[in-house]
This record gives C-alpha cells, sequence and structure tokens, in this order.
C-alpha cells in the first residue's frame, strides 16, 4: 500500500537531530498537543427560538476546543435552514444508509442492494409522540424533532459536505493536491522525540513514517450538527421528560404515575432558577477503511507519479456515516452580581452547552473517544522515599466529574495483513481523583476563566506492575451498560 506521497523524511530533515536510540524512543515525553478528531461544527437554525441571532453568532464566533482539530468548511455551510428541505421516501433510503456500517456500505454500494431500515426512534415511541405534539403549538421545533437527523444528512449529501472534509485533508488554498495537512497534523500524533529520532538517522525516518496512520487522522473526521434552543427552567424540564410521559401512557397502574411524579421532581431539583441554552447534537463520521484507501491509492497516475485532480473531483469516495445523538443544556443567569448582559451569557452557555455535548459523544461512542499524553510527576512521599503521581491536561470542559476511569495505552507498530498499523496496548487504568479535577470549562459565573486558569492539570490515581511513564497515551474507558 502506498503512503500516500507523503514527504515526511524531508519534512523532519530540518529538524534539529539529537541521538535518541529506538530502545528510549518510547519512554520520551509525548506531545501536549497530541490531537486525534477532527470536528467540522455546524447548526441547524430554527427561526422560533428565543435570541437566535445570538445563538448564531455564539456558534460561529465561539473559541475553539483546542483537544480537536478544526475541520470546518466554508461558514456560508454551516448554518442549515431545515425549513428549505422536505424529507421524501428517498432520504429515509439515504438515511438507512448512512447508518450502515462501512463494511455494510460498500457491499450495498457494489451489489445495488438496499440498506436495512433503522429503527433510529421506536416506532412505538414516534406515534405517542406525535400524539402529544398535536396538542402543540406547531413550530420547527415540533415538526422536525423526529426527523433531524435525516434532514442533517439530506443537507449533508446535497452539499457534498463528506467531499469537502476531504478537500480539507487533502488539498491547499489553490485547490491542488498537498501533504501539508496531513503532515502537520500527523506530527501531532508524534512525540517530540520520535521526530528527534526521525531527524538523527534513516531508521529513524522510517520510524516517524510509522507512525502517521491515516486511519487514525482521515479516519477520525467528524461533522457535528446542532440545534439550539433557548429555554426556562420549565419549559426544559417538560422537554426533558416528554420521553417520560410518553411511556407513562402505557401504564395505567398508580405506580407508573408515582415514578414519574418521582422522576419530575428530581429534574426540577436538578436545576436552578433562570433560562437554560439547550442543544440536541447529532454526530457524523467520515467513512475511511483499507478499501477506500487502496480506491484513493489509485488517484496517481503510474507513469509520472502525479495525483489525479480530475479524477479525484469526479470520485465518489467520500461519505458521511450517522453516529448517533446526544443532548446538552447550559444555565445562562449567572446570578445578581454578574456584570454580564444577557447576550454575553447567552454566548458563554451555549460554548459551554457544545462542549457538554462533545464530551458525551466522547463518553457514549468509541469512534469519538480521542487520547490524550499522560503527564507524570516524580515527588517524594512523607518519609521522603521516590515515588509518581499521574496527571492530565483535560479537566471539567471535557466532561470529567471525578471517578471517570481511563486505559493507559502504549502505541505500538503491529503488522496486519502485511501491512505495518499503529495500535496501542493497554498498560492498566487510571481514575480520576474527584478533589483534584481541574476546572477548565470554556466560562464561569463570572464569565470566561483567567489566563492561569488556562493551564492546569486533573490528577489520577491508581496502580501499576510496571510504573507508567510519559509517553504513554489515556482513553476513557466506557462504561458497561
Amino acid at each position: 500500500m502506498k503512503f500516500f506521497g507523503l514527504t515526511i523524511a524531508a519534512a523532519v530533515a530540518t529538524m534539529t537531530a539529537q541521538g535518541v536510540s529506538a530502545q528510549e524512543l518510547n519512554k520520551k515525553v509525548a506531545s501536549d498537543e497530541y490531537v486525534r478528531n477532527s470536528v467540522c461544527l455546524m447548526m441547524m437554525e430554527d427561526a422560533s427560538v428565543p435570541q437566535k441571532d445570538v445563538l448564531r453568532e455564539a456558534f460561529l464566533n465561539a473559541e475553539w476546543n483546542p483537544k480537536y482539530n478544526d475541520q470546518n468548511i466554508e461558514t456560508s455551510l454551516r448554518v442549515i435552514d431545515p425549513t428549505a428541505y422536505t424529507l421524501t421516501a428517498d432520504d429515509e433510503a439515504a438515511f438507512n444508509l448512512a447508518c450502515t456500517p462501512t463494511e455494510q456500505y460498500l457491499n450495498i454500494l457494489e451489489t445495488g442492494g438496499t440498506a436495512p431500515k433503522q429503527t433510529y426512534y421506536n416506532e412505538t415511541m414516534n406515534q405517542i409522540l406525535r400524539q402529544l405534539m398535536a396538542t402543540q403549538t406547531q413550530t420547527v421545533d415540533t415538526v422536525i424533532k423526529l426527523n433531524v437527523a435525516r434532514l442533517a444528512n439530506k443537507y449533508l449529501l446535497e452539499n457534498h459536505v463528506a467531499k469537502r472534509l476531504a478537500d480539507g485533508w487533502f488539498l491547499g488554498p489553490d485547490g491542488q493536491y498537498t501533504d501539508s495537512t496531513v503532515l502537520e497534523r500527523g506530527m501531532l500524533n508524534v512525540s517530540a522525540d520520535e521526530s528527534e529520532v526521525a531527524a538523527a538517522t534513516e531508521a529513524g525516518s522510517h520510524y516517524l513514517m510509522r507512525q502517521i496512520d491515516l486511519s487514525e487522522l482521515v479516519g477520525n473526521t467528524f461533522v457535528v450538527v446542532t440545534r439550539f434552543g433557548y429555554k426556562a427552567k420549565d419549559a426544559l424540564v417538560a422537554d426533558i421528560m416528554l420521553p417520560m410521559y410518553a411511556a407513562a401512557e402505557f401504564d395505567s397502574s398508580g405506580y407508573g404515575k408515582m415514578a414519574l411524579k418521582v422522576a419530575e421532581m428530581g429534574v426540577k431539583a436538578g436545576l436552578g432558577a433562570g433560562y437554560y441554552v439547550t442543544v440536541d447534537s447529532y454526530l457524523f463520521r467520515l467513512r475511511w477503511n483499507d478499501a477506500i484507501a487502496e480506491r484513493f491509492n489509485e488517484l496517481w497516475v503510474n507513469e509520472t507519479g502525479a495525483f489525479n485532480m480530475d479524477a479525484y473531483n469526479a470520485s465518489d469516495l467520500f461519505s458521511l456515516q450517522f453516529i448517533g445523538n446526544e443532548r446538552a443544556w447550559a444555565k445562562t443567569k449567572a446570578g445578581v452580581f454578574t456584570d454580564k448582559s444577557e447576550d454575553e451569557l447567552i454566548r458563554l452557555a451555549a460554548a459551554d452547552a457544545v462542549d457538554g455535548v462533545l464530551a458525551k459523544f466522547e463518553r457514549k461512542y468509541d469512534e469519538f473517544k480521542t487520547k490524550t499524553p499522560l503527564i507524570v510527576h516524580e515527588t517524594t512521599d512523607k518519609k521522603g522515599r521516590p515515588t509518581r503521581t499521574y496527571a492530565a491536561r483535560i479537566g471539567t470542559r471535557d466532561g470529567l466529574e471525578g471517578g471517570e476511569v481511563f486505559e493507559v495505552l502504549e502505541k505500538k507498530i503491529v503488522m496486519k495483513d502485511s501491512v505495518e498499523r499503529v495500535s496501542y496496548v493497554k498498560k492498566g487504568e487510571l481514575t480520576v481523583d474527584k478533589k483534584n479535577v481541574w476546572d477548565n470549562s470554556y466560562s464561569t459565573e463570572a464569565g470566561a476563566p483567567s489566563e492561569e486558569a488556562k493551564t492546569g492539570e486533573t490528577l489520577l490515581v491508581g496502580k501499576s506492575k510496571d510504573a507508567y511513564y510519559e509517553g504513554l497515551l489515556l482513553r476513557m474507558k466506557t462504561k458497561k451498560k
């Protein structure tokens, strides 16, 4: 398999060479900028939502979360007007195809088969929700609530968003093929000392080339389509409770009504008075596997070694897979002591809500889990004996509350189907210390965090047979259902 034309050895030749052996390599410091996911953020606008203009401005101008690569497409295409689209049977079939795993998806394309119908929403629940909605004012929210994922998929298809995401990887500002983006981001996934090894020896350059795996770069490109809301506490409670109200329709016993009342009281207790920015977000992933990579390789002209731009632009290589959806919200009222305007508070809450839903995606979907470098501090205990403490530069903005479990991973090169691949071997686990979670949220009740608050760490605790060392990576462990 080609290495997609990347000239990494030449790129690192200009780096400062230092003598580091391959044996020492894995015990060196990993880059603080280790990034895995590349994300394009889009929003579905609703003209009926209060403060919609403020929410739109907040969305388009929010500070980018440094945990992700910025894969945004043109601003003019990042805001979707759902009223401009009508869903058809063909759109339903397209959504069914978008929901299928990539291997099955490619097989359907080759054989001309039909994707299985998706039960994305339970059909019985759909009927009950429609009945409940029939008594409400028919806004865009109630009309598209059950179909927003399908509408989003239709928009992404019609505007060739998958191809635009690929362009962000493979094309330069002049619209011609370039290695620069893959190389730049690939280097972020390589530790500083790996780069030094590459500059020092020919073998090191080969080692570095193997560290950059397109399946981890292009294959971890995502689109998040978000619908914003701005609601008072009681409206948010009703929205949260809607599925429970629907379920209670099946239960005529007093127990069901009692459980519903208890649940409603619990939701109300968990929310403070005031207004909330809500987000309902839908996650799509750019498809990339060996079969797609092989077809991408064929875009080079064998006789000249040049990239065939015409074939690339005419290809149907790129598509998006629907992964799932999540909801989050953030309070906008900061209390009587704030000097922030309502618009400012909405902007801060909107950014917090988006961060919150991204953190939920990471908790729920393995596909979206990021890796972050482990930090090791050499210290001494109360008796003066040498010891180590472990930390990471992630915190509340990344959804941490304390008690989360992270797998500790070591990067390895393995052979798979006669091809060298990057693999991650689990070395053990560490748990977030509930008393030492870094508050790195985008905003606080007083406003945006100070510069000092932007630098910090979350403490991790746990034991291992072999001492953990810097250069290892952390990935949140999925909770068992």
